[in-house]
């Protein structure tokens, strides 16, 4: 076979590759926001400041999968598939699409223009996980209930989302660093080939 051949068949393998992990690490993620369901709509009826710090969970696994895959459109494309197959089963209905769409292209772009994928910087891996927090913050300005919403529940609010996103940032490299320590070889890594 001509060596121009063979090259979209490689494309073709990454790109399927790159489906499937994504696919893994939201279908992990749709799971997880389905479990902890009952639980974080009971603590964001009661409050919106604690609920940003648990709520934050659902973007554990596109997170992961933005680290371990390395590949432009991961991230997005992991929240995407975990908020179709939680949508079934979740009080948001099409809602949470947005709701887990929004925050990881947001944060995507950050990466893309910080061309994190190549070439990756820890600064630019905190600072697209902060975008991605600041996207949840604004979103659950929207579905706090007026009668509690004061400037400190704001405040607390914009803080809980930024400590936990923060914090699952952290767990998702070590995370990808435990799954590199145990011997998993990454099949797909954007251009850098690896």
């Amino acid at each position: 076979m001509t060596r121009t051949g063979s090259a979209p068949r490689t494309v073709s393998a990454w790109s399927t590759s790159m489906l499937l992990q994504c696919a893994a690490f939201g279908a992990v993620t749709a799971v997880l926001i389905v479990a902890l369901g009952p639980l974080t709509h009971s603590i964001a009826l009661v409050s919106p400041v604690v609920y940003s710090l648990v709520g934050s969970v659902s973007s554990l696994g596109p997170l992961v999968a933005a680290r371990w895959i390395r590949a432009p459109g991961s991230l997005l494309l992991t929240a995407l598939v975990a908020s179709l197959l939680a949508l079934p089963f979740t009080a948001l209905g099409f809602l949470i699409v947005a709701a887990l769409g929004l925050p990881a292209l947001a944060a995507e772009l950050v990466l893309l223009a910080s061309r994190f994928y190549p070439r990756p910087r820890e600064a630019f891996w905190y600072l697209a996980s902060a975008v991605l927090a600041l996207v949840l913050f604004t979103i659950s300005l929207v579905v706090i209930d007026p009668a509690v919403m004061s400037p400190w529940v704001v405040v607390f609010t914009f803080i809980g989302r930024m400590l936990s996103v923060l914090l699952l940032a952290a767990v998702a490299v070590r995370i990808e660093q435990a799954l590199s320590r145990a011997g998993i070889r990454r099949r797909y890594r954007g251009r850098t080939g690896s």
